[in-house]
């Protein structure tokens, strides 16, 4: 005979576990940057300096671009979810003369209250502030962060970096998927973000004329030139019929066209699965994606079954007429 009794009391007992479970896994992420001068000398021998994030305190060094943030999302079914605290510590940060003194964290596609979206003109704090995000499920992907003062100036001077949202199950362990969708899995992840540097743009302050015409120099994957297949920007060491994931994050102000090539030229496919945080309802497979500055793209890709070299590149284009840059080609590699 059917006890409808006790049946009742399985699914509440249910319920209460998954309730604990949920409150076990939720994590609160606090993360501290700093900002700090970072001077770089490029491949012609010229020195740029550049404003960059760093963790730790007063002492702490910068990076170009800054560290990863990377925050958890939970399978449908789990309400809980982590809880990021960024906090920017000011102490000893260069910066510009007033009015554009100050700095803040912008957090690049993300829903979050006006309060702490870093812009200035909402009233956001530009001398150290504590920025809260609380994703949801359907937010896992690349975004970035940025500066938001005087933001042409800053985000030149390489006040940038990635914020990943990645899914987790539902013990709370990170997951090696794009999102909670098994087809989205990989067996290596990179990060690639796109700049690219004027250096006009470094040594000019308040409303110089300098801004309304960028001129890039260099061109940068992850504050690497990387300008030929020998002397990549990153490189990865991948097995054969393995899956690797790239998240391509767009902080340069031109265009580019991304593809991934074999020694011969010849452009080879990849599935993009999510765009600017949002998963596709039908995943793209692509041989080119072009990616304008804030456009952020998970792709994945299997390697062959003999070995090989391949090479993820972008084409970095002038905003004005869409031809490629001299020089303006920079290059990862993937051998397997």
């Amino acid at each position: 005979m059917y006890d409808s009794t006790k049946a009742r009391a399985v699914l509440a007992g249910a319920a209460l576990l998954v309730a604990a479970v949920a409150t076990a896994q939720a994590a609160t992420v606090n993360r501290t940057l700093s900002v700090r001068a970072l001077n770089k000398t490029m491949s012609d021998g010229q020195r740029v300096t550049f404003w960059v994030f760093g963790s730790g305190g007063m002492m702490g060094g910068g990076t170009l671009p800054g560290p990863v943030v990377e925050l958890g999302v939970y399978p449908e079914g789990i309400s809980t979810t982590d809880t990021l605290n960024l906090t920017l510590n000011m102490m000893m940060a260069p910066q510009e003369a007033a009015p554009y003194n100050g700095h803040t964290i912008h957090l690049h596609g993300a829903d979050v209250p006006t309060a702490e979206d870093g812009v200035p003109e909402t009233g956001a704090p530009v001398n150290g502030d504590t920025y809260t995000f609380t994703p949801t499920r359907e937010m896992a992907g690349s975004y970035m962060y940025h500066c938001h003062v005087h933001t042409v100036k800053h985000l030149e001077m390489g006040m940038y970096g990635a914020l990943i949202v990645r899914p987790k199950d539902a013990a709370g362990n990170w997951l090696n998927q794009i999102t909670h969708e098994p087809a989205t899995a990989y067996n290596y992840v990179q990060n690639y973000v796109f700049s690219t540097v004027d250096p006009a743009y470094h040594s000019a302050t308040g409303d110089a004329i300098v801004f309304a015409d960028y001129n890039p120099r260099y061109f940068l994957i992850n504050g690497n030139e990387g300008r030929s297949a020998s002397a990549p920007a990153s490189s990865l060491s991948a097995a054969r019929n393995s899956r690797v994931a790239l998240r391509l994050i767009g902080l340069h102000s031109t265009n580019g066209t991304f593809s991934i090539k074999d020694g011969a030229g010849n452009a080879k496919p990849f599935t993009v699965y999510v765009q600017d945080g949002r998963a596709y309802a039908a995943p793209e497979t692509k041989s080119s994606l072009d990616i304008s500055p804030g456009q952020r793209f998970d792709i994945v890709f299997t390697t062959p079954s003999t070995a090989g070299t391949w090479y993820p590149q972008i084409v970095y284009k002038n905003l004005r007429d869409g031809a490629a840059f001299a020089n303006g080609t920079v290059y990862g590699r993937v051998t397997f």
